[in-house]
């Protein structure tokens, strides 16, 4: 790999962990998308969906540890942990389609 393509790697990385760390602080409180259409249809907030078999529910539910939902500095690792698994995979899926090529 090129150092050109690491240092790209590297601002995408820190680009996206500065967001995590701020995504907090700096989001609307104001429900949109599919929770506005489930406020405005009159959708229950605390709703359940049924289990399904063998299906196992969110890692980070509403982008925080189920064990804690209201500590930020887990939401914020929750956010950051996501951010770096969804690079990563990208990551691969760019190297295994630039393998076959």
């Amino acid at each position: 790999m090129e150092k050109k393509d690491m240092t790209l790697i590297g601002v995408a990385l820190l680009i996206c962990v500065i967001i995590c760390v701020l995504s907090p602080y700096i989001a609307s409180g104001d429900p949109d998308g599919l929770e506005k259409s489930a406020e405005d249809s009159g959708v229950a907030e605390d709703f359940s969906v049924e289990e399904i078999n063998g299906i196992p529910d969110a890692i980070f539910p509403d982008y925080a540890f189920a064990n804690d939902p209201d500590n930020q500095v887990l939401q914020i690792v929750a956010l950051v942990i996501g951010a770096i698994v969804t690079l990563a995979l990208g990551y691969a899926v760019a190297e295994v389609v630039r393998s076959r090529n």
